[in-house]
C-alpha cells in the first residue's frame, strides 16, 4: 500500500472501508434476522411442547404406559409451522416410557442431558427440544421432541444467499462511488500539487478555480486563494529582486566605471604633460627620452586596467583554475575605490600554484566582498586581504574595519535570509549565490572595529564544469 501514490492510495482506502463497512452491516442484520427466526421457532416448539404435557399427563399419573403412547401417537402432525419427528417421554433419570415416530439421531436425555435443552442439528433443519413435565411444581418426567421445519431452513438459507450477493453488489458499488468522489474531491489538491511543482520550477502562475474541481467548495477555494496570494508575493518579490539586482549592477557598474576614470584619468595627465615637454623641449634627446618613457608608462597603465577589467568580466574562461596573478589583477580594481574614499588597503596573496576553483566565481566573490567593505569603511580605516591554502581547501579572509556587520546582513550572507527590504544589502547576497555554486562556506566572525569575514573554497576535481 505504501508504494502506491497518495492520489491512488485513498480514493482505495475510502472505497475499502465502505465496502468492508457494508458487507459487515449487511451480515450483522442477517445474523439478527437468523436469530429472530430461531426465537420464533423455540416460540413455537414451547406451545406444542405445552399442549403435548397436558395431553402426556394424565396416562403419566396412571402409569399406563400404552394409552401414554397412544396419546403421543396421536399428538403428532397437529401442529401448524413446524413437523414432529419425534417423541420422547422418559423418567426424571432419563429412561424411556414411551415414544412415538421415527427419530433421526439421539434426544439429548440419552446422551445424559436432562432438564430444559434445544439442539440444532449440524443443518439447523432439525432440533431436539427438551424440558420437564411439571406437576405441582415437582418434575415428573421428561419430554423430548425432535422437530423439523425445512421450509423455514431452505427459506432462510435463500434468503441469506439473496442478500449475500446483493450486499455484495450494493457495497461494490458503493464502493466505487466512494473512491470516484474522494478522488473527486482531491482534484483541486492536484492541482496546488502540479502548481507547486511548476513554481517551484520559477512558474509563478496563480490556479484557475473555474476550471472543473473546484465548484462550491468552500475548503478548496479557500485553498486556492491562498495559493494565489503566495504566488502574486513571489511573482512580486521576484520582480522586486530583479529590480533591486538590477540597481545593485549598476552601482557595481558605476563604482567601477569612477575608479577605472580615476585610474585612467591619472596616467592621461601625465601623458599629456609629456607630450607638452616632447612639443617644447623635442630638441633635448634627454627631455625627450623621459617624456616618451612617461607616455610608454602610462599607456602600459591604461592596458593594465583595461586587461584586468576584461580578465574579471570574461565569460569565456569560466571553470578554469584560479591562479595568484588573478588576485593581484584584483587589486588593481579594488585600490583605486579605496584610494577615492581614503581606506587602507592591505593585500597578501599565498597562493603558489593554481588552485582548482572556478576563477570567475572566485573573483566575483572576492570583488562583491572587498568593494561592499571598501564602500561600509570610514576614511582612515583598512580593509585586507588574505589568501592561502589550507590542505586542500583555499582559505581566505576579508577582514574590514567598518564597525561590523548587522544581524540581518550576517543572515543574508550565510544564505538564511534575503535582501529584499535592505538598502545596499544586495550584493551580499550575490556573494552568497556565488559561494553556493563553488560550494564555499562564509562564517563571519564579530570584532572590535569591523568583521572578519573567513571564505573556506574547496578543491573541485580535474576537469570537473
Amino acid at each position: 500500500m505504501r508504494s502506491l501514490s497518495f492520489a491512488v492510495r485513498l480514493p482505495l482506502v475510502v472505497g475499502l472501508a465502505v465496502f468492508v463497512s457494508s458487507i459487515c452491516t449487511t451480515h450483522l442484520a442477517v445474523h439478527v434476522m437468523q436469530r429472530e427466526m430461531e426465537q420464533e421457532i423455540v416460540r413455537l416448539a414451547d406451545v406444542y411442547m405445552d399442549s403435548l404435557s397436558g395431553a402426556a399427563l394424565p396416562p403419566l399419573r396412571s402409569g399406563d404406559f400404552q394409552a401414554l403412547a397412544a396419546t403421543l401417537e396421536r399428538g403428532m402432525g397437529f401442529q401448524q409451522g413446524i413437523g414432529d419427528l419425534a417423541i420422547v417421554v422418559a423418567d426424571r433419570q432419563g429412561r424411556v416410557l414411551a415414544q412415538a415416530g421415527e427419530a433421526r439421531g439421539t434426544p439429548p436425555l440419552a446422551q445424559g442431558l436432562l432438564g430444559t435443552q434445544w439442539i440444532f442439528n449440524e443443518r439447523e433443519d432439525t432440533a431436539w427440544a427438551q424440558k420437564e413435565l411439571l406437576e405441582d411444581g415437582q418434575a415428573i418426567a421428561l419430554v423430548a421432541v425432535q422437530l423439523a421445519f425445512p421450509q423455514q431452513a431452505a427459506r432462510r438459507s435463500q434468503l441469506v444467499w439473496v442478500l449475500s450477493v446483493v450486499d455484495f453488489l450494493l457495497a461494490g458499488t458503493a464502493a466505487l462511488i466512494a473512491a470516484i468522489f474522494s478522488r473527486k474531491l482531491m482534484k483541486p489538491f492536484f492541482a496546488v500539487t502540479a502548481a507547486l511543482s511548476r513554481a517551484g520550477a520559477g512558474g509563478f502562475e496563480p490556479l484557475n478555480t473555474s476550471s472543473a474541481g473546484w465548484g462550491r467548495d468552500v475548503e478548496a477555494n479557500r485553498l486556492a486563494q491562498a495559493f494565489n496570494s503566495m504566488i502574486a508575493s513571489l511573482r512580486e518579490r521576484e520582480e522586486l529582486a530583479i529590480r533591486l539586482a538590477d540597481r545593485e549592477r549598476a552601482a557595481v557598474l558605476g563604482r567601477l566605471s569612477a575608479s577605472l576614470a580615476h585610474e585612467v584619468r591619472n596616467p592621461l595627465a601625465g601623458m599629456l604633460t609629456a607630450l607638452d615637454t616632447i612639443r617644447l623641449f623635442g630638441a633635448d634627446r634627454a627631455a625627450r627620452e623621459r617624456a616618451v618613457d612617461l607616455v610608454e608608462r602610462g599607456l602600459r597603465q591604461i592596458e593594465a586596467v583595461v586587461r584586468t577589467t576584461l580578465a574579471a568580466h570574461r565569460q569565456d574562461e569560466e571553470g578554469r583554475p584560479l591562479s595568484a596573478a588573478d588576485l593581484e589583477d584584483l587589486k588593481l580594481l579594488v585600490l583605486p575605490e579605496a584610494r577615492r574614499r581614503g581606506v587602507g588597503l592591505g593585500w597578501e596573496i599565498d597562493l603558489p600554484r593554481p588552485f582548482q576553483a572556478d576563477a570567475l566565481r572566485v573573483r566575483q566573490l572576492l570583488l562583491n566582498l572587498l568593494l561592499n567593505a571598501v564602500t561600509a569603511s570610514p576614511a582612515g580605516r583598512h580593509v585586507s586581504l588574505a589568501v592561502t591554502r589550507e590542505g586542500e581547501d583555499m582559505l581566505v579572509r576579508v577582514e574590514d574595519e567598518a564597525g561590523g556587520l548587522p544581524p540581518e546582513g550576517v543572515e543574508v550572507l550565510s544564505g538564511l535570509a534575503s535582501a529584499q527590504g535592505l538598502e545596499g544589502r544586495l550584493g551580499l547576497e550575490i556573494a552568497a549565490q556565488l559561494a553556493a555554486a563553488l560550494d564555499a562556506t562564509i562564517t563571519v566572525v564579530p570584532g572590535g572595529a569591523g568583521s572578519l569575514i573567513l571564505l573556506r573554497i574547496p578543491s573541485r576535481a580535474e576537469g570537473r564544469p
